[in-house]
Formats: structure tokens, sequence, C-alpha cells
């Protein structure tokens, strides 16, 4: 009888499950293997990165920012010790008792406090750079989550002078204008990285002892008070700036005028003296800086120069031997068609030579230079002068002007251009072309930086190297230069010029007015606003300085001659002042008391003056009235109301007058000479 089967059968079932839970088991253990490799392996950097994102928090603190000096060494900003306040309300929530403590403590209302106490985030800044007083007040609170934390702030300690050269930092002591910003990656030193570790709930704790942490990238030697961070000496006087600032907005309240614009520059070296912008601001009060304040109109805005720019003309003809200095050249009585337009001159001109178009400022014999020297040789002298393209001073935000090329200058614009319309340059341009003139034909790079120098790296730029300071171009010859120059001179200096009040005594001065209209944004057409300039140099035989003044859109009188030429007599004087080339004073007269005489209402104008005794005596003499800058019908005017008998020769606005003003009046007939002046 056989056995049955069924027990055979259960076995072999029973062996092949445990085959298959066997091989189940196997394949777990390689897939979990495998997993472990590729954590490990493959996703083991980028865990770990998010483990320590989860239970580590990494705050950068800003370090000290390198000082900034001007040429004296006089800071003007620097970086100090500040706290700041922080809290962490995701872990540490403060109650609204302690919120109203808090808010008092910090001096903030109640709802911007909410603001960062109501954020979900593990860290949040409350305030930063809240002084010693304030952040020892929040430390007396004790309240949990919120802490100090100690790092730097920016201070300017002359205020807003050279503000548009200075610029100013952020709260987190990065540059964001002006030299702070085109040198920010040498001033700033590496932050200093301090890592917040969280607890098994996730509260952060912060270490202790902050000072101890060494920027990044750096040996701990950094931490020992040894700043990295490259410190700038400025070619900027101090003296001369704080005088540049006062007198243009002075000019520019005198008149009126929205703005203005006033350059120093050592012409010898192209270092900025002194570079001002009305309205300016105060780099302290970061907050509270209006747009217009803070442009640096000297780099950042293009104007069309006017009749300043006849000076470039002039030395394109000169150096293209376009014009004899002796030849004629016909001015046609005030009026020139070209085309179908018509040039005009404030006066009615006859012959006159190129040095006689500058000093009187005619636009037709200008005009009729440019024709002799072609569009093609103009536009190409008028971009050596350096229009048209940066002139690359080391300040951000400069733009390059506005200049057609060749191809593109009709006839008219030729005209135009050549007496400084439909054309847009900067200041720093017009400066730096004066400049190039003032040393015989050389442009140079205009700078603020004289020297940048690092603790731990030495010296990283020094404008006295050799070869920065043998950088130029020789633009025109340097005999060319001097002509120019000395035509230049002849429209401050001489009769007939439109730059008289430009003079300072004792010094001889060359320059060129003028007045410009402005373009409507908004219709693209020129509008009745007026933009008013004078550049020039002094001493005119041996330049060392170059001043640039513009007022942009005075009201009443516009002319350069009388708006911006004596604000440029006063910065320059000053200017020379400084460099110890100004001539000293005449001693004053000295004279005998005189009798009181019956005079016309308004002479008699009491004058003091010393006797040989020293006490003060009062002169009543009748005394010539000052008539320059009046219109022609004020001067009439007045004259009648004083009895006084005027000669007049040409129109416009008094320019000269004979008998000079507060000179005794004998009864003469005084003399006044009119321009239309540009």
């Amino acid at each position: 009888m056989k056995k049955p089967l069924k027990p055979v059968a259960e076995d072999l079932l029973l062996r092949r499950r445990a085959l298959m839970l066997l091989g189940l088991l196997v394949l777990a253990l390689v897939a979990i293997g495998a997993r472990t490799l590729h954590l490990s392996l493959i996703d083991g950097a980028e865990l770990a990165a998010r483990a320590d994102r989860q239970y580590t928090q990494i705050l950068r603190i800003p370090t000290p920012r390198g000082e900034i000096r001007d040429q004296f060494g006089e800071v003007l900003a620097e970086t100090v010790p500040s706290p700041s306040v922080y809290a962490s309300p995701r872990y540490h929530p403060v109650s609204e008792a302690a919120r109203v403590e808090l808010a008092g403590a910090l001096d903030m209302s109640r709802d911007d406090l909410a603001v960062r106490l109501d954020r979900d985030s593990g860290f949040v800044w409350l305030k930063r750079n809240v002084g010693e007083r304030m952040a020892l007040a929040v430390e007396d609170l004790d309240l949990d989550g919120v802490g100090i934390l100690r790092g730097g702030r920016r201070i300017y300690p002359r205020g807003s002078l050279a503000a548009h050269v200075v610029g100013f930092a952020g709260s987190d002591l990065r540059g964001l204008e002006g030299v702070e910003l085109r040198y920010d990656r040498w001033m700033r030193s590496p932050e200093r990285t301090v890592v917040a570790e969280r607890d098994g709930r996730g509260l952060l704790l912060l270490p202790s002892g902050l000072d101890e942490v060494a920027p990044d990238g750096l040996d701990d030697s950094t931490a020992t008070g040894e700043d990295p961070a490259a410190s700038l000496d400025l070619t900027i006087d101090g003296v001369l700036q704080s005088i540049v600032e006062r007198e243009l907005a002075a000019g520019v309240e005198a008149v009126h005028a929205d703005a203005g614009t006033a350059i120093v520059l050592d012409p010898r070296s192209g270092a900025v003296l002194a570079l001002a912008s009305v309205p300016t601001f105060d780099p302290n009060q970061t907050g509270h800086i209006a747009p217009e304040a803070r442009r640096n109109r000297a780099i950042t805005d293009s104007f069309e120069p006017g009749s300043t720019f006849k000076a470039i003309t002039a030395a394109a003809a000169v150096e293209d031997q376009a014009v004899a200095l002796d030849e004629q050249i016909d001015c046609e009585r005030g009026r020139y068609r070209v085309g179908r337009w018509t040039i005009h001159d404030h006066h009615p001109y006859g012959l006159l030579t190129l040095p006689q178009i500058v000093q009187v400022s005619s636009n037709i014999g200008t005009t009729k230079v440019a024709e002799r020297i072609g569009r093609e040789r103009y536009a190409a002298w008028v971009r050596r002068f350096g229009f048209g393209q940066p002139t690359t001073i080391d300040l951000p935000g400069e733009v390059r002007g506005l200049l057609r090329p060749a191809e593109r200058l009709s006839t008219i614009d030729l005209a135009t251009n050549s007496f400084g319309q439909g054309i847009a340059v900067t200041p720093i341009q017009l400066a730096s072309a004066f400049a190039a003139i003032a040393d015989g034909g050389r442009l140079r790079r205009p700078y603020v930086v004289q020297q940048a120098r690092s603790a731990r790296q030495g010296v990283l730029f020094d404008a006295d190297s050799a070869s920065f300071r043998e950088s130029y171009a020789q633009v025109v010859a340097p005999g060319t230069a001097f002509l120019v120059a000395g035509m230049l001179e002849r429209a401050v200096e001489e009769k007939g010029g439109t730059g008289q009040r430009a003079r300072i005594p004792g010094v001889r001065v060359a320059g060129k007015t003028g007045t410009a209209q402005k373009v409507d944004g908004a219709t693209g057409r020129y509008s009745r606003q007026r933009l008013s300039s004078f550049v020039g140099f002094a001493p005119a035989e041996d330049p060392v300085v170059v001043t640039l003044v513009m007022i942009d859109n005075p009201k009443g009188i516009a002319y350069g001659g009388l708006v911006a030429a004596p604000v440029f007599a006063k910065i320059t004087s000053r200017a020379l002042d400084r460099a110890g080339l100004l001539p000293a004073p005449p001693p004053p007269i000295v004279s005998a008391p005189r009798l009181r005489t019956a005079l016309p209402q308004g002479l008699a104008q009491p004058v003091a003056f010393e006797t040989d005794a020293g006490a003060a005596v009062e002169d009543t003499t009748a005394r010539t009235p000052a008539f320059v800058g009046d219109s022609l019908r004020r001067a009439l005017r007045r004259a009648r109301e004083l009895g006084i008998a005027v000669e007049l020769r040409g129109s416009g606005i008094v320019v000269a007058q004979e008998p000079p003003a507060g000179t005794p009046l004998s009864g003469d007939v005084v003399r006044l000479e009119l321009e239309g002046l540009t």
C-alpha cells in the first residue's frame, strides 16, 4: 500500500514560501543599502546643508569701512561702533505688555514694532544703529529672544561738505553714492560671520563675544584691530570746498535759480579741488534725501553750453589754420542767413577778427569760422576735446552728453554747434576742456581720489604715480592753447568783453560766458528757461586753477556775464588765495573829511574811512552810483531820478561805466556801455 503524498506537497510549499521570504528580505536589504549609499554619497552634501539650515543660522555683521579724508587729512567719513537690536519672533513671541516697554525703549511706534515682531521668522532686526544708551535700555528689559549685536555705522563729521563727492553708505555699510560706491570694493572689510545654533525646540542660541569671530576668508589676526579696509585721501581741499558751496548757494539764492553747479580743477593734473551742487544733502540723514538733492549735477546732467563753447570752436579754427588771427570776418550787422534759418547777434557787428569774435561773443562770426573748418573736421575736433564721451572721472553715474556724428550734422547744426546749441555736454566735460586750453593743450582725466591705502596691502592707487600723472591726450598744440587763452583773457579783461564781472583785482583772468536756452523735456522745444554759466582760469599767464560756475534757470536777468561770472570771481579769488597767488590788496586811501554840499536826492551816500588818527569819519561827497548790471530802461530811470547826464553806447545791459562807481561825482557826463550779453 502506497504512502499519502499530501505531507510531501505541504513540505515543498513551505520551502518555496521560505525561499520567497528570504528573497524579499535580501531585496529589501539591498534596497536599503543602495538608498543608504545614495543618501551618503550623492545627496549627503545637500542633506547636511539642509540640516545645517534647520539647526543653524548665519548672521553677517558689517565691519568698519576705511576712512575718507580731504587732501589735508581732515576726516570726511568714518565708521563708529554701533549696536543693533534683534528679535526671534518665531521662537520667542513678545507679549503685548512687553511690546509696550520695548517700543518705548526703542523710541518706535507700536505699529512699526508690530510689523517686525509679527513676522514668522527666526531672526529680524528691530532697529539698527541704536546707540549705547538705547541698547542698555533694551538689555535692562531682559526679554527672551530680544538681544543686541554690536556692529558699526557710518558717520560724516562735516555733514553736507562735499556730499556729492563723498556720497554715503547704507546701514549694512555698503557704498551707495559717490566715492563710497565707486571704491566700495576697496573700502569694505570682509563681513564678520556669526553662526547661531538652534536647540532641540528650534530656539536661536546666539554666541557671545562677537569680536572674537574672524571675518570670512581672513585669519584671526584681522580681529585684533588691524583694519584690512582701504582708506581714501581725496584731492578735495575741505576749506575751499566749504567756500565754493557757500558762494554757489548764495549765487543761486540771489537770482532765485532752481539749482547750481561749481567745479574747481587743477589744470596741471586734473585733480578736482572742489565740486559742489545745489541743492545738496546731509549724508548723515540718508532717509530724508530728496532725489533732486542726491543728483551730482556735475557729472549726471548734460546741457547746452551756449557761448562757452566758442572757445572750442576758436581752438579748432587756430589748430586747423582755417582763419588767420588778423583776418577780418564780416558779421553781417547782426543777421546772417543759413539756409532757411537766420542767425542773430546781440549787437550789429561788422568786421571782426577771431579774437574779437570771442571777445564780444559773436554767433555769426563763430558760425562763419565753423563753416571754414567743415563739418567732418569740426566734429573731429569737438570729440578730441572729450565731448560725447565720459571723462572717466572716478565718480559713479557719469553720462556722455550728446554729440551728433559728422554725417548727421546739417548746415544749421554746424552753425548752432559752433556757439553751443544743439549739443549737450556735462559740466565736468566743459571744465576739463578749458583745463586743456589752460594746460598747453593737454586733456587730462579729472579725478577726486589722490591715494587709496590699505593697512594689509599698502598703496592700492596713487595719482602721483608716473603712469597716472603722465597720462593725457595732446588735443591741440601748446601754441594754439596759448593763443586761445589770450582770446579768453580779452573776453574778461578788455573793454567790450562779455566776462568783465569775472575780473579779480591784481590777477589776469581768462574765461568765457555762456547763456543757453533749456530744452523742454515734454515738448522737445526750447523753453523760456535759461542756463547761465562762466568757465575760466587764472592766472591767465600761468593757470593753476580752472573754475566752472553754472546757474540753472535764474529768474530775471539770465546772462552768464551777470549771473555766473561774479560767483566765478569770488570762488577763483579764494582758490588763488589758498594757493598763495592772490596779490595783497592795496593800502586804503586816506583823505581829509570833506564838507557836505547840496546834492540831488539819492547821491549823498555816506562812506566810512580811516583818518591818520584812526577815527571813523563820515564822507558825504557825491559819488557815482553803480550802473553795471542795469538794463537800459533802469539805467535811464535812475539817472533821471538822480539828475545825472548819461551818454549811451550800445544796447542791452550795462557792462561798463566811466567814471567807475564810487568815484566822486564832479558833474561830468557818465558814459555807459551796454551789451546784449550771451
